[in-house]
């Protein structure tokens, strides 16, 4: 636990100092581990202000407090900062108990998918078959044995390419069969 207090036009006095270790202490004990924990204490227009800067582990959290005592702006601050690092620790948690689209069975995962994934649209037809549109190919200029090279080099099933003799779009596609089909457009 590191707690380092500054004023600015203000003293810092051992109480505030002692109220910033009690808190930090209870900060940490939230968070599961050490945090550093700077604190401002500022003078301004007859109000104390206190800017809290908490760090633990690669997060970090920032409070500011303007009340007429300083021992309620710290205490004000320090609750603003309770407050953020218990939604990031519900954040975590709810985020590592969120079952995977993978792991459920079909009928629960389709939902799922459609709603966690950004790219894609889904139309359901009455017949629970599902459209997913994804971002637009690249349609590269090629022969129909050069795009018959590279479909049997990958896992791909099917590959768009622009032929480069005629200048027209084609789709070349394995078949069942484990032969290559071939339709130009």
């Amino acid at each position: 636990m590191a707690v380092e207090c500054t004023g600015r036009n203000v003293e810092v006095t051992s109480s505030l100092m002692n109220l910033a270790r009690k808190r930090a202490q209870r900060l940490e004990r939230h968070l599961g581990g050490p945090a550093n924990v700077r604190v401002v204490l500022s003078h301004e227009r007859r109000q104390f202000g206190a800017e809290i800067i908490a760090t633990h582990r690669r997060r970090r959290w920032n409070a500011h407090e303007y009340t007429a005592d300083p021992r309620a702006a710290v205490a004000l601050a320090f609750e603003k900062i309770d407050a953020q690092a218990k939604k990031d620790a519900e954040k975590l948690r709810n985020r590592k108990n969120r079952a995977s689209p993978r792991l459920l069975p079909p009928w629960e995962a389709a939902p799922a998918a459609a709603y966690h994934c950004r790219k894609s649209v889904a139309a359901e037809a009455p017949s629970e078959r599902r459209i997913v549109r994804t971002s637009r190919l690249a349609v590269k200029p090629m022969s129909a044995e050069e795009a018959a090279l590279r479909i049997e080099n990958s896992d791909q099933e099917f590959l768009v390419f622009r032929d480069s003799g005629t200048e027209k779009v084609s789709v070349l596609y394995r078949r069942r069969d484990g032969n290559l089909g071939l339709i130009e457009c």
